[in-house]
């Protein structure tokens, strides 16, 4: 089964501007309690940090990729779609958008994620 690229924050995800301190806070709680499979607890710190930035686009990121992870593929589209209003040249979000699309059977529009994904990546677009 192909899975997101990052399941969790990694040096190579690039970091959206913090305005609030507090948001950077519970993105990294989230973080830490995916990582020890508190799955639901983890969403609601995704939820909490999203209160304080809205526009906080790594934690769309990685709310999205948990979501998926979950079998959450329509949410995780969603979170997806809002990580790449704040970083639209991320490769990684369009993959794991396009990982989740294939998991809803929406094949075409799963390979044109990929593809754009495997662009960015190699600075074709």
């Amino acid at each position: 089964m192909i899975e997101p690229m990052s399941a969790v924050h990694s040096e190579t995800v690039p970091r959206w501007t913090i305005n609030d301190p507090r948001a950077d806070f519970y993105l990294h709680q989230a973080n830490e309690l995916m990582l020890h499979g508190e799955q639901e607890k983890a969403l609601a710190f995704y939820d909490k940090a999203l209160s304080y930035q809205p526009d906080f686009g790594e934690v769309f990121h990685q709310k999205g990729n948990l979501l998926d992870q979950m079998g959450r593929f329509s949410e995780a589209i969603t979170c997806s779609n809002s990580a790449l209003e704040c970083d639209p040249g991320n490769a990684e979000i369009w993959y794991n958008k396009g990982i989740s699309l294939r998991k809803t059977g929406c094949d075409d529009e799963s390979h044109e994620c990929i593809h754009r994904s495997l662009s960015i990546a190699m600075g074709e677009l």
